[in-house]
């Protein structure tokens, strides 16, 4: 069960069309986080599937980004990874693994610069880390896969560092809202079955995420996490067994509906019981000492209104409200001993930048003053103002 492997290992083949595309000598893009507000079938996560997990989830979509330049070697030469990039193992796995779809060679120069976001704390930063490689491996030769076909691809391949085997990769679960996240318009949205996007919306202006990450405690590699997460498994499916045909109605019926009227106050409601009423965060408490303590204390956020959505981000264990008063938030979260950032959400896609590596965006306030050329539809791409303050105490 999750057997280590090494970079550019291909579990499942690429099967979809390669279409033509205009290849390019050098690219750079930028492509956003993400952060998973619920699973909508916790019980599709537990146990070993061979990387196909159809657990669904619902994602929003953050101005926090990677910033990925790829240049063309001459054929024949080998891979070449910028000495500053910080995971150099998933950069050459995401490469390597795009390469093979597309049926070309790995002759590429990468390099990588991510925005600060802690690891290992429910933010998704391995899986977005390899989409936004990948994905700009994919833009440099014109796009041939299509980004329907992209999604699943990538999250039935994906791998994390393995901290006790050198120069190898372990499977971990990945339902597919990191790449969705950048490949899709929409600040908001639903992943469904295998990595399937039903559903994408905008999310209102005036509303921005203050996310808070409890007090450190000694890191944990991905092997420990992840046998103190297959531990947990059996609470997972007996959650999945009891909630998830409430969720998928209340989902449907109920928030789907909502999100494109523009009102997130259902789908709001239901993350919340989720989260909080449905056990999740029981589940998740393997994450972080304390966690459902903490949760609890946490709650008036939602209950008095000040936040839209509150939820924990993944497993955890950083928790985030989306909201139209931060300064609230965020002085909540600290009151609680959490330490704060605040973000602004992404209804873009992925957005092609210059190659020098400069977006535009002033990392002190927060401006975005470049226009992007295109993400991945062509299109010109909606993108909102980028907070990029760092994390504070």
């Amino acid at each position: 069960m999750f057997a280590s492997f090494t970079p550019g290992t291909i579990h499942h083949p690429f099967t979809g069309p390669v279409g033509a595309g205009k290849a390019l000598d050098r690219t750079a893009v930028r492509y956003p986080t993400r952060l998973n507000a619920m699973a909508l079938q916790p019980a599709a996560v537990a146990g070993d599937h061979n990387l196909l997990y159809d657990a669904g989830e619902l994602v929003f979509s953050v101005a926090r980004f990677h910033r990925v330049r790829v240049r063309r070697l001459p054929r024949g030469q080998d891979l070449r990874l910028d000495p500053g990039i910080h995971r150099p193992l998933l950069v050459e796995h995401a490469v390597r693994v795009m390469c093979a779809a597309l049926g070309a060679d790995t002759a590429l120069e990468v390099a990588v610069d991510s925005d600060p976001l802690p690891v290992h704390a429910g933010f998704g930063s391995s899986s977005s880390l390899t989409a936004a490689v990948a994905t700009a491996v994919n833009h440099l030769y014109g796009n041939p896969v299509d980004r329907a076909d992209l999604l699943p691809y990538l999250t039935s391949n994906h791998g994390e560092e393995h901290g006790e085997e050198p120069g190898r990769l372990m499977p971990v679960q990945c339902i597919g809202g990191s790449a969705a996240s950048g490949l899709h318009p929409g600040g908001v949205q639903v992943v469904a079955g295998r990595s399937t996007v039903v559903l994408t919306a905008p999310v209102p202006d005036g509303l921005s995420f203050v996310i808070a990450v409890p007090p450190p405690v000694p890191e944990r590699s991905t092997q420990e996490l992840m046998a103190a997460e297959i531990a947990q498994f059996d609470r997972f499916r007996a959650t999945g067994e009891l909630h998830a045909p409430t969720i998928a109605f209340r989902m449907l019926h109920e928030a789907m509906p909502a999100l494109v009227r523009g009102d997130l106050g259902p789908l709001g409601d239901l993350v919340f019981d989720y989260r909080f009423r449905m056990g999740s965060i029981e589940n998740c408490s393997f994450s972080y000492p304390g966690l459902t303590e903490l949760a609890r204390r946490l709650e008036p956020l939602k209950t008095s209104g000040a936040a839209t959505v509150l939820a924990l981000s993944s497993v955890g264990p950083a928790f985030f409200a989306l909201t139209d008063d931060p300064d609230h938030c965020e002085a909540f979260f600290a009151a609680q001993g959490m330490s704060t950032l605040r973000a602004r959400p992404h209804n873009g896609t992925y957005e092609e930048i210059p190659y020098d590596g400069t977006d535009g965006t002033d990392p002190q306030h927060g401006t975005d003053g470049t226009e992007p050329r295109h993400g991945t539809d062509g299109t010109g791409p909606q993108h909102g103002t980028d907070e990029e303050s760092e994390i504070t105490p």
